[in-house]
């Protein structure tokens, strides 16, 4: 059997199957004690009482609660939301914010749907299948990937807040999403629906704005069709003892493009501070060459002369017609859940998940572009007379001689957009065991292996080495030919011209394209072993209590690997737009071995005012291969003084390891958010300011701006990477007042600080704080190349993974739902009878945030992100959410329900007087941009019972059709990575008014 060297030990598979062995066997030795003749009498009624499991702990046990706040969405409220997507139904909830989100992606993301609990990114969010990890989402980001998850198999989703490392193991820093799915269904369910979207473009200034730069401005829009179709099917074997329930689904959606909305139809840029306008990039049709980056440089002349012109920002490209906002994409999920009890002692399940999902992220065509270095020789005879003049001087028509500058020119009439081909390939099998071990004990022993197969291929991207030989051109009897051609270096070359306006060659653009890929792959193998029960055998309880202790203990085993390799194109460096140094396919694997336990210790119960008071306790002792040895654990209390109120607290010491991604991704340079204050010819900072981030006064007033608002960024993983701590704590109350029937309420007051945080620095964040500082631990993260440029070969800003300060997260939760029957208001009214009217009900979820402190580096200056959103602080942070449904259930096998989802308000960080924040600013205050107001949307559902098999259940989400804050994406920027269109979608309704149509059959 394989060997596993783990942290200078060897252990093996009998190993972790001997030390499951010993605690089944200690189990097994505790529930054969030999009962207590004569009982005590308060045992009796624990007896008789069905135990319950609660997320959050492996204890099984009677009349459970929960020690920390729990959020429950039940498959109703999935079906009420009117998506085929469950991130859509989760991200509603006020305790999480916007991610990624599978369709509506931005272009450098690999299109999954992930989780993001009190916003700590989705790497402190771990997600649950009925009590399991849900792997990886692929190898480039490594967060679950919840589009694996079939919303129609969901029973209902459990979101714990507060930490669960002590229970669940490493990730569960923010808190825990388990899925727990349905497994014992039967009959035949049949579903299909449909959605589109339907957004009235009324932006009257948006509209100004495009046409004052010459775009089209969009009409009426009915676009974005999602349908849905799924199959479930399940049965009960014959003696009742077992279940069989597989599902088949599939999933399709339609692109839509930044084009068909007035808002983000061109990339936004800010006028005087005060004024939203149009800009593009100038990378543009009609070229942009630049010497030695200095200047304006030159363009062709639009009137279709063979000259040129000082280029002018009115010839810049609006990069955003083609790109999408909504991605195609088609998905189809299967699967099939069995469990068989053989006998009391053992009863076997297996749990086997499919997914297939194929993404496509498209934007604006590629080209030549500046970011890189480009020679043209002097007699290339596709130059005219002017233009040689212009470029080479009186070195103009002279063989063996070059210009040499930045070139830019955007193949807009080529119709060929770049786009990317993104696909996963995910596989999922659970198999085990469990059963009842007699004396109020139990087991379940579990292998799991998940394996995703990811593959991106990008399409109509230029190579760089082409494009410099299709520039290097000589005159060979009147036709003219690359050098590469003449000399038999590249015999395929085509010449590119770029002296013209107008359309180019097929066969050039044709040649200098150059497709690319990235293959790889992420498994995950998990053995674990837990039992369960309780003490009362022995003895162990409370005189005070009529419940004994009870325990739950086990052990886990866990592999994550990963593997991702690169065409040579991505290998060498070689691609325009998509990287502009070589990459290296990388490999690597962590292992941990954990053991843990829990107990539940009920102190007193059913007293004069103590109706129960318990305490709960875990620990949790972990060792990785790499990052070493973590101890995590819990302390909780929940006290009842009747049955109308239970008071809860807890702490949790939680701890996330370096991922596999963090750990072993390769070095590679990517774009970010950036803007370069030291650019242009006026740069915005002074030369003492950019002499700390290696300007040169030379170079000073020439260096060219990164285009479109992004620098270059070195990102990559980092194995000296050590585990993040955090200390959680909370306390609150549950309220379920007898004499209010149907009414139950919580309170819940969480203080999250995370230390040793993993992570990369924000690009602006790097470049303010050199500037305005001279920090050398900033300065030492720029990299500029021989002209000083933060983009194209050389240039970058470092952004590799570190562990850098700390993250504070506190607030309130707040949660109330209330039921009851109409006609028992009619009644105390004394009102005249209607007859039976049914019950209405009344579902509140709401969170107020009282502060998002960061502190980005040991030692640096801490601020503080509660209320705000920018290019430090990302996404919009407001402090307050909530959401508020309504739900009339009539008499006559129809619903209706409304639900109200409010956020906040929220300010721009560099516009506030932290010296921190405010330094990504440049030093101005953007009016136009300083504040997204609250946003409050309303959405419809009505649903009824036709001919008892069939429900027709329709809707409209954002009924009123309102359009999403736009915020700048050129000047600042003051958009995320996270932002896409001028908004950002996780946060933000960005297609408008959303129809949908759902019919049901069960048989």
């Amino acid at each position: 059997m394989k060997n596993i060297w783990h942290s200078g030990r060897r252990l093996n598979a009998f190993a972790l199957a001997g030390t499951l062995s010993i605690v089944l066997a200690a189990s097994q030795a505790v529930a054969q004690q030999p009962p207590d003749p004569t009982p005590p009498a308060a045992s009796s009624p624990a007896a008789s009482t069905e135990e319950v499991v609660v997320t959050g702990t492996r204890i099984r046990a009677p009349n459970l609660t929960s020690d920390s706040p729990l959020a429950t969405i039940s498959a109703n409220d999935i079906a009420l939301q009117g998506t085929s997507n469950i991130n859509d139904v989760l991200n509603k909830l006020p305790q999480l914010t916007g991610d990624q989100g599978g369709a509506q992606a931005t272009y450098g993301t690999p299109g999954t749907a992930t989780l993001n609990l009190r916003d700590l990114g989705p790497a402190r969010t771990l997600v649950l299948v009925d009590g399991n990890r849900l792997m990886p989402g692929d190898p480039t980001y490594p967060y679950p990937d919840v589009n694996f998850i079939p919303p129609g198999l969901v029973q209902s989703v459990d979101v714990v807040t507060g930490g669960a490392s002590a229970v669940y193991g490493s990730d569960a820093v923010a808190g825990v999403v388990n899925f727990k799915m349905k497994h014992d269904f039967q009959g035949i369910q049949v579903e299909q629906d449909v959605s589109a979207a339907q957004h009235d473009n009324s932006d009257t200034a948006m509209q100004q704005a495009l046409r004052n730069f010459g775009a089209a401005v969009p009409g009426n829009q009915f676009d974005g069709i999602t349908k849905n179709s799924s199959l479930i099917v399940g049965s009960d074997t014959g003696d009742g003892k077992g279940n069989i329930t597989g599902y088949f689904t599939r999933a399709e959606t339609d692109p839509v493009t930044d084009a068909s909305r007035d808002f983000a139809a061109c990339g936004i840029a800010t006028v005087n501070n005060d004024l939203h306008t149009c800009s593009g990039s100038s990378n543009n049709a009609h070229g942009r060459f630049l010497l030695n980056g200095s200047g304006t440089g030159y363009s062709l002349n639009p009137n279709g002369s063979a000259d040129f012109i000082k280029y002018t920002s009115a010839l810049a490209y609006d990069s955003q017609t083609d790109a999408y906002l909504q991605r195609q994409d088609l998905r189809y999920n299967a699967g099939l859940f069995a469990h068989y009890e053989i006998t009391p002692a053992f009863d076997v399940y297996s749990d086997s998940m499919f997914m297939s999902d194929q993404t496509r992220v498209q934007i604006s065509p590629s080209g030549v572009y500046s970011g890189h270095i480009y020679a043209i020789n002097c007699d290339n005879p596709l130059l005219s007379a002017s233009e040689a003049q212009t470029l080479c001087g009186a070195n103009a028509g002279k063989a063996g001689t070059q210009w040499q500058g930045y070139v830019g020119y955007r193949f807009a009439n080529a119709d060929a957009p770049r786009y990317d081909d993104r696909r996963h390939t995910d596989y999922h099998e659970v198999l085990g065991t469990r059963g009842d071990l007699g004396g109020g004990w139990n087991y379940d022993i579990s292998g799991q292996y998940s394996l995703v197969d990811y593959n991106d291929t990008f399409n109509n991207d230029v190579s760089i080495r082409k494009a410099q030989n299709s520039l290097l051109v000589k005159n060979v009897n009147g036709v003219p030919t690359c050098t590469s051609v003449i000399n038999g270096t590249d015999p395929s070359c085509v010449p590119l011209n770029i002296f013209q306006t107008g359309p180019t060659s097929a066969a050039a653009y044709n040649y200098v394209f150059e497709p690319a890929y990235e293959n790889g792959q992420v498994t995950e193998k998990v053995v674990s072993g837990s039992v369960n029960g309780d003490l009362g055998g022995l003895g162990i309880q409370s005189p005070l209590a009529s419940n004994p202790v009870a325990v739950a203990f086990g052990s886990e085993y866990r592999v994550d690997a990963i593997s991702l390799d690169y065409s040579k194109a991505l290998l060498t460096g070689d691609l325009a737009s998509t990287a502009s140094s070589p990459i290296h396919p990388t490999n690597g694997s962590i292992d941990v071995y954990d053991i843990f336990g829990e107990a539940r210790v009920p102190l007193i119960e059913d007293k004069d005012w103590i109706k129960a008071l318990t305490f709960d306790t875990g620990y949790r002792l972990s060792e990785y291969n790499l990052a070493g040895q973590t101890n995590t654990y819990k302390f909780g209390l929940n006290y009842a003084p009747t049955a109308d109120v239970n008071f809860r607290g807890g702490f949790n010491r939680a701890v996330r390891a370096p991922n596999v991604v963090e750990l072993f991704s390769p070095d590679a340079v990517t774009s970010a958010s950036g803007a370069d204050a030291c650019a242009g010819a006026s740069p915005t900072a002074t030369l003492a300011q950019c002499e700390h981030s290696g300007v040169t006064p030379a170079q000073y007033g020439t260096i060219v701006a990164c285009s479109s608002g992004f620098c270059n960024a070195l990102t990559g993983g980092n194995t000296a990477l050590k585990p993040e701590r955090a200390n959680t704590y909370t306390v609150g109350a549950v309220f379920t007042p007898t004499l209010v029937k149907n009414l139950t309420g919580s309170i819940d007051y969480y203080n999250i600080d995370v230390k040793d945080v993993i992570g990369t620095l924000p690009s602006s964040l790097i470049l303010s704080s050199c500037l305005t500082t001279g920090n050398p631990f900033y300065c030492g993260l720029i990299h500029r190349n021989s002209v000083g440029t933060l983009q194209g070969q050389g240039g970058y800003v470092t952004g590799t993974n570190l562990n850098l300060g700390y993250q504070h997260e506190a607030g309130i939760d707040f949660a109330a739902n209330y039921k009851f029957e109409i006609n028992d208001i009619i009644e105390r009214a004394e009102l005249p009878s209607l007859g039976d009217t049914g019950s209405l009900a009344f579902a509140f979820n709401g969170t107020w945030e009282e502060t998002r402190r960061i502190d980005p580096a040991p030692g640096q200056a801490s601020y503080d992100c509660k209320g705000l959103y920018g290019p430090t602080c990302g996404v919009p942070s407001p402090m307050w959410r909530h959401t508020l449904r309504a739900t009339w259930d009539t008499p006559w096998d129809a619903l209706v329900s409304l639900n109200w989802r409010y956020i906040g308000g929220t300010k721009l960080d560099f516009n506030t007087s932290d010296p921190t924040l405010k330094a990504a600013g440049k030093g101005a205050t953007d009016y136009i941009d300083g504040r997204i107001p609250s946003y409050s949307y309303f959405d419809l559902t009505m649903s009824k019972v036709l001919y008892q098999h069939y429900t027709l259940r329709l809707g409209v989400n954002n009924i009123f059709d309102k359009s999403p804050p736009l915020v700048d994406t050129l000047t600042y920027p003051v958009a995320s990575t996270l932002s896409n269109a001028n908004t950002y979608p996780g946060t933000y309704d960005t297609l408008g008014r959303v129809l949908f149509l759902n019919i049901t059959a069960n048989f």
